[in-house]
């Protein structure tokens, strides 16, 4: 099952290439159309550099870290497996994922005693924290995205479409779910999330599920987007990235969609915005924060949806992800620069890094900053002062 290769510069005209073989294959590439200025920063906030590490060579995977433990543990491609600590960067563990099993694809995934990842021929390979295995299991396809772990069980999802819950002991199946794929998919694949006793998770039919772990019983399925067009293409409504929850309530937002607020306990709509967007939502006390493909940056009051202030961060460039740095949301666009706004203003209060922070997948909450790793194979630490 191929999918929707990761976007160039969405807000640019199109060219469009398709290969159906049951599926579809697309890539989209920025036309002609020139890009705007970087709008002016209004404040004095500078992008900071805590810590960098050299995970290997050129990777052209989207893998993401993971945060546990005071540690943060990252992969290359090739399997090296990098443990640093979080607040230093020193390097506390390396690990390699066991030959023939293929190359890390689905990111790191970590617990209070163990660390999960996926690779490209369908391997979940779980180690403990001292890098011993402690077990390996196949599933039905290339894992894509990180690991949820549980108390009971590690959930993985695989370029299939197919759900799959393993024994986090044992590494016995449990369950799976599936699904039919549409006939196009965005390849910046949903990611599993667990909060709450449940594990959520998004579907490229626009839907939002939250699970029951231990049985694979759907609790409740929200509504995030609903598909509109014609076409295969216009019909994209993929939900996109991690969910952002709370106490209450639970954030997700779809390509060519909405990002839209559900009550966690029983998955009732709260509110919804039509916006699309290729990375998910933040959340804080106050506000949903999302960016748009055309690189509008949005935060929203988290208890009625109420526009608070929109921000033209981008100017037409594609952001690859966002998170919340101190008092400022960040947001990394495709040319490795970070910019900073703040979170009750909207006003860009800073800007930094360069094309060598270049990354497919944005940036990783940690701590007070953020974790961005490269398509050069670094591993960096980020902060806001």
């Amino acid at each position: 099952m191929s999918a929707l290769n990761r976007f160039a510069r969405v807000a640019l005209p199109l060219t469009v290439a398709l290969a159906l073989s049951g599926c579809g294959s697309l890539s989209f590439f920025g036309g002609d159309k020139k890009v705007l200025p970087l709008p002016a920063v209004t404040g004095n906030a500078n992008v900071v550099t805590a810590w960098q590490s050299a995970l290997g060579g050129k990777q052209t995977s989207s893998l993401i870290p993971a945060v546990a433990n005071g540690r943060v543990y990252a992969a290359h491609p090739n399997g090296a497996l990098l443990v640093h600590d979080e607040k230093t960067g020193a390097v506390v563990g390396r690990f390699q994922v066991p030959a023939g099993k293929g190359t890390v694809s689905g990111g790191v995934a970590a617990s209070q005693d163990m660390i999960v990842v996926g690779t490209s021929k369908a391997e979940v390979v779980a180690l403990g924290l001292n890098g011993a295995l402690l077990w390996s299991s196949k599933v039905g396809s290339e894992v894509i995205a990180p690991a949820a772990i549980t108390d009971s069980t590690v959930v993985v999802l695989g370029g299939d479409g197919v759900l799959t819950a393993l024994d986090a002991k044992t590494g016995e199946r449990k369950w799976a779910i599936q699904r039919t794929l549409p006939a196009l998919t965005v390849r910046s694949s949903a990611i599993p999330v667990s909060g709450r006793g449940a594990v959520f998770i998004g579907t490229p039919q626009g839907r939002l599920l939250a699970i029951d772990p231990a049985t694979g019983a759907i609790g409740w399925e929200a509504t995030v987007a609903n598909p509109k067009g014609v076409s295969e293409l216009e019909r994209l409504v993929d939900v996109v990235g991690r969910p952002a929850m709370d106490a209450e309530r639970i954030c997700a937002g779809a390509y060519q969609g909405r990002v839209a607020c559900f009550d966690l306990v029983r998955g009732t709509l709260l509110w919804s915005r039509d916006l699309s967007s290729l990375t998910g939502p933040l959340l804080d006390s106050k506000y949903v924060y999302a960016v748009d493909e055309k690189g509008v940056l949005q935060a929203f009051d988290k208890t009625t949806g109420g526009t608070v202030w929109k921000q033209d961060v981008l100017a037409g460039r594609r952001a690859t992800g966002s998170a919340l740095i101190g008092d400022f949301v960040a947001v990394q666009d495709a040319d490795g620069l970070i910019h900073l706004i703040e979170r009750n203003t909207g006003k860009i209060a800073g800007r930094g890094l360069s094309e060598a922070f270049a990354s497919d997948v944005g940036l990783v909450a940690s701590g007070d900053g953020a974790l961005v790793q490269t398509k050069s194979g670094q591993l960096a630490a980020v902060s806001a002062r």
